[in-house]
């Protein structure tokens, strides 16, 4: 996972719970040519602080290609398109993850007859991108690639039709950024078909969910705690009499999360479950829509207790893009919230959702210009996600108290004041002075705040966090054990 996972305060959450409904902004139009565009049923957007990252199919070059465009401003401009693959073949079903400012995109090509996964990388936040590297080379076709990306590992999984007449799932894991990639493994062995995977990750956390099954299919998942060495056996997350389909898993530290759509109830609705331990106990379903119509596909992102789901909805006789959130790991939800517009005459699908700093953002596929194009919408809260403010007072220093506790395993919050508004820094160092975790950069207002850390990820050992805020900088020190 590209970020530090946290907690958010009681109060703050219910705060954030209304600026989530309050600020959505307007729609913005990100592709606009005369040929398809088509977002992507994994992940379609990615985002490190300002700097948003957005892949698509586009068919302008006469056959299916993949684009990607970029915003270094949180939304409010973005690049020219960019095509990555090249032309003359089939090039689609892209999906992207990042860590910081070096960028992983997968895509399906079929320019040497069967279907392949290819791979680009950026290490300087889209900037320049590396020759792409072919994923698979077996003589049968690899499709709908799922990624997840953990500091420098990142997680690819695929359904792959090799062993026909079923399909099976497969996985290749890099550790140093996609610069070197294992041996591909076989992590389904089943007399149906295994399709439809989906894989997120939190350190050497790597969590996988997938459909199994003809007619009454259901959904499975296993996990590994190694960085994908070793795997759980296969465990059915599903029992009913009818299909469940489009699985979607959002890691946040030991907080598992499971969406996807289901049958039991007449048409499609959502349904969600959720672990609190690592994937070892789950929770029982829970339906989250209730509509007279189909609700299918959706895509989520976890962020501490923070969690958003995006989904397509036929309940106004068209699929239209609906959102709804938790603030409390998802104990409870929010009502649905319709986010592309009503009078929109077309169909939207294909969404989906990640979360920065400051701000949640969807992406989906949109007909409401004739040909389906690549839609934007964002959230601005009202104060940066993972900064808690602890009361109205102005501070008359700047300050940063000793985290409590420490020694800790594996969260500590970490307080401080700052006495006016401005650009404020918080980062965590290891014992030889290596950036391991940018925690906040961005603009705070006066107050004092909370930031509870979770280092999951980190080994055991002693670690510098520092706050820099205008001309104020301090350094303390404290003690990871597990």
């Amino acid at each position: 996972m590209k970020k530090f996972i946290y907690g958010i305060s009681f109060i703050c959450l219910l705060l954030l719970t209304v600026q989530v409904f309050g600020q959505w902004q307007t729609d913005v139009r990100l592709t606009n040519n005369s040929a398809n565009s088509f977002g992507s049923r994994d992940k379609s957007i990615a985002v490190y602080g300002n700097n948003l990252h957005v892949v698509w199919q586009e068919h302008r070059d006469g056959d299916a290609e993949v684009y990607y465009k970029r915003s270094t401003n949180n939304g409010v401009s973005w690049s020219a398109d960019q095509r990555l693959s090249p032309v003359g073949n089939f090039s689609g079903a892209p999906t992207i993850a990042l860590y910081q400012s070096t960028i992983h995109i997968f895509w399906v090509d079929q320019r040497l007859a069967p279907v392949d996964i290819f791979y680009v990388r950026s290490t300087d936040n889209g900037t320049t991108w590396q020759p792409e590297v072919q994923i698979t080379t077996d003589m049968m076709d690899s499709q709908y690639p799922s990624v997840s990306v953990s500091g420098s590992n990142v997680y690819l999984a695929w359904e792959d039709n090799r062993h026909l007449p079923n399909n099976e799932i497969y996985f290749r894991r890099s550790t140093n950024a996609g610069v070197n990639w294992s041996s591909e493994m076989r992590l389904t062995n089943d007399t149906v078909v295994s399709n439809d995977v989906s894989v997120a990750s939190f350190g050497q956390n790597i969590h996988l969910a997938w459909v199994s099954g003809m007619g009454n299919s259901e959904i499975y998942y296993k996990n590994s705690t190694n960085g994908g060495v070793n795997w759980s056996a296969d465990q059915r997350m599903t029992n009913d009499p009818a299909i469940s389909f489009y699985p979607n898993i959002a890691v946040s530290g030991l907080n598992i999360n499971l969406f996807w759509s289901d049958l039991r109830d007449g048409n499609s609705e959502i349904y969600y479950k959720r672990s609190t331990d690592g994937g070892a106990v789950w929770s029982s379903d829970s339906r989250l829509t209730n509509a007279t119509n189909n609700s299918i596909s959706p895509n989520a992102v976890a962020f501490g207790q923070l969690m958003g789901v995006v989904w397509s909805d036929f309940r106004l006789n068209s699929y239209k893009i609906y959102y709804k959130v938790t603030t409390n790991g998802g104990l409870n939800w929010s009502a649905d919230l319709l986010l592309s517009p009503m009078a929109n005459t077309g169909s939207s699908a294909n969404s989906s959702i990640d979360i920065s700093d400051s701000s949640a953002h969807v992406v989906w596929e949109d007909t409401r210009d004739g040909n389906p194009e690549i839609y934007y919408k964002k959230n601005v809260f009202s104060f940066p996600v993972g900064v808690t403010p602890v009361n109205n007072e102005i501070p008359s220093e700047l300050s940063l108290s000793q985290n409590y506790p420490n020694p800790f395993n594996p969260v500590t919050n970490i307080k401080f004041s700052i006495p006016k508004t401005g650009l404020v820094k918080l980062t965590v160092y290891d014992a030889a002075g290596k950036e391991t975790a940018a925690l906040f950069n961005g603009e705070l207002s006066a107050g004092t705040y909370n930031f509870d850390f979770d280092a999951s990820q980190l080994t055991s050992g002693i670690y510098f966090y520092r706050l820099e805020a205008n001309e104020f900088a301090q350094t303390k020190k404290m003690v990871l054990i597990k």
